[in-house]
Formats: C-alpha cells, structure tokens, sequence
C-alpha cells in the first residue's frame, strides 16, 4: 500500500500540469438575454468534446469558478449556467472550461443583457431571423426553450405576439403547436416580429421568458418540398401490450412541418398512448 501512494503522488501533478494547457476556440459565441429573465446557459461544444469530461463556469478573467449553490442568482447547474434571472450588469464574458485527463477545451462566450427597445416588448438585437415562403406551409419556432420542460419532458405552453398584440390563433392562418407556431398559406402581411412568451418556475418563485423572432417572407412558390427518406412503404409488427418506437427521417428546411399521422387523423399533444417527438 506503501508504494501504491507513492505512486499517486507522483502522477497527479503531471495530470494536473497537462490539463492547465487549454486550447481555447478561435471563434468568439455572442448570445443576448432579457434583463429580469431566466436565463439558462450551456456550453457550445459537440457531444464528442464533451465525453468523459468536467465543465466549470467562469466569469471574465476570475480564477475562481462560479458557484454551484442553487440559491446564487447566477450559479452552474450540472453542465449548465443559469441566471435567475438576468441583470444588466451580467453583461460581459463568461468561459467554459471542459477538462479531462488528457486534454482541456476553453470556449469564450460574451453576454449581453438587454432592455426592451423603447415602446417596444422586445429588444431588436435578440431577433433571431426565420424565413417562410409565401403561398406555402410552415412553422416559426420558439428557440432554446429545452432547458425549460417539466418534470414529465414537456415543453411550456407559448403565448404568440406579433408586433406586441396578441396574436389570435386557430384562424384558418395560424395556430400553436408546443413550441411551433403554424403558419398556414404565408402571405406578405404575415412578415414582422413575433413574440413568443412562456415562463418557468425556480426555487418557488416564477420567472418570464421570452424570445423575439423576426419573420421574413420569400416570394418564391418554386421552393424545394421535403423529402421522407425513412419509412418508405414500410410494415412494422409489434406484439400487444408492448412499446415500439417509429422514426421519420425527412430532409429539407428548417422551417418545415413534419408530424405524424394515425388513421388519417393528426397525433394529439396529450394523447396517453401515442407520443411524437421532434428533433433537427
């Protein structure tokens, strides 16, 4: 036992001086918050990088790693770093380091915390722009509200603005569908700023969020419709009673409308034994 702790000793240090070499990504993440909302962060690496590894939040040049207490306004929680909510002086860079034991990863991300532009419930710098074609179907999505699900994995219901009012759904134009809003033959007067409102609850206490999205229409009824690459004509069997997973892979645009159907009839969001998914 004596010379098995001996040699731990000698080895750690080596360990320890290899993983303080970090190679940090050329290329600078910018992201915008809402003050006074919640705000939840990750790091901007592949699922390859990150394997096997430890992230640890830092704040502009500090050497000491943001807290992990739960009750801290701003704190890391598992991988991830939260802010709740945001406040005007957050502003400014944050690293991500991902150390294993054998390499180590520093990623920069500045951060700018916004307020709504004047006479506005939006600030213009956090648009994230989405296209449509005009005369066709699609969908506009409501970013990043993953972090958001409840305990049973359900995304938060959404309330649509366009243009700060409140946007009527189920019109023959436009309705929602979790974190989708349908558009439904996109015409030119469809195209501005829309609104997508949900909150979350932490620690008791509910917080707002928000996202702004600018939507431009394209005046090209020549556009390339998706392709179903998978099932094509397929029959699948399943025993009684049991479980069984089917996968559609469909090619084609960020903003297309890609569900199921049963029997000729659209799958319910609340359906007990039918559930759909949706992954880019």
């Amino acid at each position: 036992m004596k010379v098995l702790l001996g040699f731990i000793c000698l080895i750690v240090p080596l360990l320890s001086l290899e993983t303080d070499k970090c190679t940090e990504y050329p290329n600078e993440v910018i992201s915008f918050s809402s003050v006074n909302e919640i705000d939840i962060r990750s790091c901007p690496l592949t699922p390859n990088e990150m394997h096997g590894g430890t992230i640890i939040w830092y704040k502009n040049d500090s050497k000491t790693p943001i807290s992990a207490d739960k009750d801290s306004r701003i704190h890391q929680q598992n991988e991830h770093l939260w802010f709740v909510p945001a406040k005007m002086e957050d502003s400014g860079y944050y690293y991500c380091i991902m150390r294993n034991s054998t390499y180590c990863l520093k990623t920069k991300i500045t951060m700018s915390v916004l307020e709504n532009d004047p006479g506005l419930c939006y600030n213009t710098q956090a648009s994230f722009i989405q296209r449509l074609h005009v005369a066709g179907d699609g969908s506009l999505v409501c970013p990043y509200l993953d972090f958001f699900k409840d305990e049973n994995n359900e995304l938060p219901k959404v309330q649509w603005y366009k243009n700060c009012k409140p946007l009527p759904l189920d019109d023959g134009n436009f309705f929602g569908f979790k974190n989708k809003l349908m558009v439904m033959n996109v015409a030119e007067e469809h195209r501005g700023n829309y609104t997508c409102r949900t909150s979350y609850t932490y620690q008791g206490k509910q917080y707002p969020v928000t996202r702004v999205i600018t939507f431009i229409t394209i005046d090209d009824s020549k556009r390339d419709r998706p392709v179903i690459m998978s099932p094509r004509n397929e029959t699948m069997e399943a025993d009684p009673g049991s479980t069984i997973q089917l996968i559609c892979n469909v090619t084609g645009q960020f903003t297309d409308l890609v569900y199921w159907k049963w029997n000729g009839s659209e799958i319910e969001w609340d359906d007990p034994i039918l559930a759909e998914d949706y992954q880019l």
